[in-house]
């Protein structure tokens, strides 16, 4: 009975005290210490007590870090202006729940940082704020970008190169007429990321692969690319592709421009490819050896251009223009497996007809380029064109989605959507075709804001491709 007794008064002093302080109480568990590049997983206990009705968790990330959702417990998870809000207009039930989510950590950043959180809920019909504790995590720096310098530069055969680099010899002639273009690249620093390798040839060929030091090869129109999802882990290694005419384009250069991209620590790096009149059919890596005199100033990554040079269809000439215009690469990002050209995909997305005449030229000023979203996004592609179009265009197909524009080698084109993960953009397409008469949309890749294949972005990625 005394038992009872107690038991029953402890009940009510807490029930007293509830009601006195608001009986509200939010608990996190949140590392003290973290790698710079990495993530890690915030949890929320909230003890709401017999608070029910609207509630709002928030945490104000520092810049550069990225939030994304995990457990909400039927809340509403967004994140912008690098604040965390999980929302509910009802509390959960329980008295005590939990919600989780992850926290990405910028790859560039070092040191102590403060995340400052409250959770909002209304008490007597008045909003209440409850201050959490600022929590200070510690970001332990990866190499900076003057660590990511070479210390050491390399001669080969009278070639200067640096740790990573990658150097084209001069396009030559085989025994068969073959135009043959060999690539040398120099990887002293151990990077085993993504690469690429990519090059725009002369209009009026075709490339194909003869050593490819197990990339994937892709040819869309002028663009070649070696792509590797673990970037060899040689310290130096030879690619090599062959160049078939297709059509004989007179008074052109014969001009090749490339470069190579590479992953490091979380962070792309591109590197010019420079041509020079060296033999790289057989490789000696003997002749590779450390030359750390200064680099001449005049040795400017440029492309050789020998007059006396004839290849078949060309015609050399002063002018060293490569193109940009539409008979450019125009890929088309979402095919995965055979790359239709960009060209195609823009003429059937754009359409436009007379009666869009007075649909045009009204958008607000711009400077017509998407939100830059950190690391890989995806959006959805609904419309192409050189003729810039409103928002009353894609009303009256029934589009309600904002509309953003950038432009892209010469076209406007109009997207929607902004996705981490590719089965959420390939979700997305399908439902714009299911629900608008626009059913020629696709997806389209980003990375760090700049357009790259739908293949690139899987590959850096390490994501899964959907039909």
């Amino acid at each position: 009975m005394i038992k009872s007794l107690a038991v029953a008064f402890n009940f009510l002093v807490i029930l007293i005290l509830s009601n006195i302080f608001g009986g509200v109480s939010v608990t996190q568990n949140i590392p003290d210490e973290v790698d710079a590049g990495d993530q890690f997983t915030v949890s929320v206990t909230i003890d709401k007590s017999n608070i029910g009705a609207f509630g709002r968790y928030q945490m104000e990330l520092p810049n550069g870090f990225e939030a994304k959702a995990k457990e909400s417990n039927g809340g509403s998870f967004n994140f912008s202006d690098q604040k965390v809000r999980i929302q509910w207009l009802t509390l959960p039930y329980d008295d005590r729940f939990t919600i989780t989510f992850d926290v990405i950590v910028p790859a560039t950043v070092s040191g102590d940082f403060q995340l400052r959180s409250s959770f909002a809920f209304i008490k007597d019909n008045s909003p209440t704020v409850e201050e959490i504790p600022a929590h200070t995590i510690t970001v332990k720096g990866s190499e900076s970008a003057e660590d990511l310098t070479a210390t050491n530069t390399y001669n080969y055969k009278g070639v200067r190169m640096k740790e990573i680099d990658c150097i084209r010899q001069k396009p030559y002639l085989n025994e068969n007429d073959e135009i043959i273009v060999n690539l040398l690249v120099v990887n002293k620093v151990g990077i085993n990321q993504f690469g690429k390798i990519q090059e725009q040839i002369p209009r009026g060929y075709k490339a194909i692969s003869l050593r490819s030091k197990n990339a994937m090869f892709t040819n869309n129109g002028r663009i070649l690319k070696f792509m590797w999802m673990q970037f060899p882990s040689d310290e130096h290694f030879v690619v090599t592709y062959k160049l078939i005419q297709t059509e004989e384009i007179p008074n052109q250069a014969f001009l090749i421009k490339g470069e190579m991209t590479y992953t490091r620590n979380g962070r792309n790096h591109v590197i010019d490819i420079a041509e020079r009149q060296i033999d790289l059919e057989e490789f000696a890596e003997e002749d590779l050896v450390v030359d750390n005199t200064p680099m001449p100033e005049d040795d400017e990554k440029t492309d050789l251009l020998d007059a006396g040079d004839r290849f078949a269809g060309t015609d050399y000439t002063a002018d060293n223009q490569t193109g940009t215009g539409t008979d450019d690469q125009q890929t088309g990002d979402e095919t995965y497996a055979d790359n239709q050209t960009q060209t195609q995909q823009d003429q059937q997305t754009t359409g436009y007809t007379q009666d869009d005449e007075n649909e045009t030229q009204t958008y607000r000023e711009t400077n017509y380029a998407i939100a830059v979203s950190k690391g890989i996004t995806y959006r959805v592609q609904v419309a192409a064109g050189h003729k810039l179009v409103n928002e009353a265009y894609f009303r009256r197909r029934k589009l309600k989605e904002n509309v953003q524009i950038e432009i892209h080698q010469g076209w406007h084109k109009y997207t929607v959507g902004s996705h981490h993960v590719y089965k959420k953009a390939r979700d997305h397409r399908n439902m714009i075709w299911e629900t608008t008469p626009i059913n020629d949309a696709f997806v389209c890749a980003y990375n760090n804001g700049q357009r790259i294949t739908v293949q690139e972005a899987l590959m850096i990625a390490n994501q899964k491709w959907y039909k």
